[in-house]
């Protein structure tokens, strides 16, 4: 009877509140990345500089990296069915600012404003999705939300940028505003779920200051491994074209081809992160190590390189809900939430380590390919650091010791 029901449950269709975050997230990583699709025309209309237009991407992902936990601590309290609503509602808010904007000021304000709640609503999605999920799913589900930060890099910046260009760049911002409101309006709709109370609960509730270190060791795995990744992505296009030889008008295909992997790549990374979390990032990081050597070397001529770049999009989008469920198993007494807002903002520092690497790399005169010989380093030192065991619960404290958790009560992976 019990096997019937687990049958039924991973049959069921995808429920509406998932499909509502996931709606949700395609929005969040739609506006993170769009500017770089509409930053000339910003730069003409506004009057500043590409330099100063580009500073609204690292803005953005500062903002993130530095509210977002505070965000997350201030607001933790709160019930779902109430804070993501309102968060979407802030966020709906900065894209009308931004759109709005009489001039460059206004618009940095606009994209501090959508960044404030940018961590806290995914961290909350994605924590919602795995209390909801059955329990031998947890990453699967999770999965499905990040899965619209995938579909936003194949069709939201595209669509974004081909809207720009038809009615100008404040038409993509009304866009993300309205198609945001809408997805906050299915969320009211929606019945989600609170989060499910903890052992730490009972010590004075969960204690969101206290950061266990093996969750700052999976923080450190996600920085380097996402930062190995970036380093080569953020010179996609010229890498394309002058070390692998492809025509401008390739590279369209290829960087949807590269999201096209990495839509493949979170849908099966949930699935197998599932079963061994720890075995999944070592997996996908040894896979994103190779793969950035072999397009470093380069070897295998065009054909190859379309393999690769695919297979690194993959790689890279698989590591998402291991590395997930690794830090919430690390977290110890510190929220959820918490645990999955620190993850996400340790993305947006391995983005921003990549992106200064390979511009340093380059300043200095290094080709292309060794970028992508770098971004190998660094990806391998996060799979070295990956095969250090992950235990929970392991933050000191003061006062007698207490009793341990029976070790069935502890995923691990």
């Amino acid at each position: 009877m019990a096997d019937e029901e687990t049958t039924d449950k991973e049959k069921t269709p995808m429920p509406l509140p998932v499909l509502a975050m996931m709606l949700c997230t395609f929005c969040i990583g739609t506006a993170e990345s769009v500017i770089a699709g509409i930053l000339p025309a910003i730069a003409t209309d506004v009057g500043v500089s590409l330099t100063a237009v580009g500073m609204l991407i690292s803005v953005y992902a500062v903002a993130v990296v530095l509210l977002g936990p505070l965000v997350t601590a201030v607001t933790v309290r709160l019930r779902r069915r109430v804070l993501m609503p309102c968060m979407m509602g802030v966020f709906v808010l900065g894209n009308a600012l931004a759109a709005l904007a009489p001039g460059f000021g206004w618009l940095v304000a606009g994209r501090v404003v959508s960044a404030l709640v940018h961590s806290t609503l995914i961290a909350a999605f994605v924590a919602a999705a795995r209390d909801m999920a059955p329990e031998e799913r947890r990453a699967a589900w999770g999965a499905k939300v990040t899965l619209g930060i995938g579909l936003s890099s194949v069709a939201g910046v595209p669509a974004g940028t081909l809207i720009g260009e038809a009615f100008g760049w404040r038409a993509t911002f009304w866009a993300l505003a309205g198609l945001s409101l809408v997805a906050g309006v299915m969320l009211t709709r929606c019945a989600l779920p609170d989060p499910v109370p903890t052992q730490a609960a009972g010590a004075g509730a969960e204690r969101t200051r206290e950061i266990p270190w093996p969750m700052l060791l999976v923080a450190l795995v996600i920085v380097l491994g996402t930062g190995g990744v970036f380093a080569l992505y953020t010179y996609a296009s010229p890498y394309l074209t002058q070390s692998a030889g492809f025509g401008s008008r390739a590279v369209t295909f290829l960087l949807l081809l590269y999201g096209a992997g990495g839509i493949l790549g979170n849908t099966i990374g949930g699935r197998v992160a599932d079963r061994s979390p720890r075995a999944a990032v070592l997996v996908t990081l040894g896979t994103a190590t190779a793969g950035l050597l072999l397009l470093g070397l380069p070897v295998g001529g065009q054909g190859a390189a379309v393999v690769l770049f695919c297979l690194l999009g993959a790689a890279y989008f698989a590591t998402i809900p291991a590395l997930n469920t690794q830090i919430v198993n690390a977290a110890g007494s510190a929220s959820p939430t918490m645990a999955l807002t620190i993850n996400n903002s340790a993305f947006c520092v391995g983005i921003a380590l990549g992106s200064w690497l390979g511009g340093l790399l380059l300043a200095h005169g290094h080709g292309l390919p060794s970028v992508a010989l770098a971004g190998a380093g660094l990806t391998a030192g996060a799979a070295l650091l990956a095969t250090v065991p992950i235990r929970r619960g392991l933050t000191p404290r003061r006062g007698p010791s207490r009793p341990a958790a029976p070790v069935s009560s502890v995923r691990s992976g």
